[in-house]
């Protein structure tokens, strides 16, 4: 058995995460794949058995870990409001400075791609956001709605507030944050 590199293996990564932010995942030829991070075919099947596999092992690497980095952002401490805002700017911050790996996440999402991912990474990938809506319900902070229409709703204003940024409309100051959040915040709060 041959073992495994690290450095190659987050080359196949990153050169994946590009094809799919340039082509989508019909561009990803696995021999173009290994050309492109300088390796043999057989070499990038040592790490991921075939394209499937390379789809869905990025996904759940990239969703588990951006679960435990904005977990990261909510203190306690924090009013609920702050605790949402934090969360917010999170994903505000991943999508402007992480746009290949935001894209491939979207697109994993629209994708059969998106139920083969283990269940285990989808679960606490949404537990955060979901006991954040309920502690929110239940001291009648936010309205009392479906969980995936808040999250549509602020995952909206968060994705033009980001494009708005990426096509140079606005800039990222604190008064055009504080009135995006303030936007979310009227469109949620109860």
């Amino acid at each position: 058995m041959r073992i495994k590199d690290d450095t190659k293996r987050e080359a196949i990564i990153e050169k994946t995460i590009a094809i799919v932010f340039e082509q989508g995942f019909a561009g990803i030829k696995m021999a173009d794949l290994a050309k492109r991070v300088g390796i043999s075919v057989s070499t990038l099947y040592v790490y991921f058995k075939n394209k499937e596999d390379l789809i869905v092992s990025i996904s759940g690497e990239l969703f588990k870990k951006v679960s435990e980095t904005s977990s990261k952002e909510i203190t306690e401490d924090l009013p609920y409001k702050l605790k949402l805002k934090a969360l917010w700017l999170y994903w505000v911050n991943y999508s402007i400075n992480h746009t290949k790996e935001s894209s491939f996440m979207h697109q994993v999402k629209q994708s059969p791609y998106f139920e083969k991912i283990p269940q285990s990474i989808l679960e606490a990938k949404h537990k955060m956001g979901k006991d954040l809506f309920e502690i929110g319900k239940k001291e009648g902070l936010i309205k009392n709605m479906d969980n995936e229409i808040l999250a549509s709703v602020i995952g909206a204003l968060l994705a033009e507030y980001v494009r708005l940024i990426h096509d140079n409309k606005i800039k990222m100051d604190q008064k055009n944050t504080d009135a995006m959040f303030s936007m979310v915040w009227d469109a949620i709060k109860n």
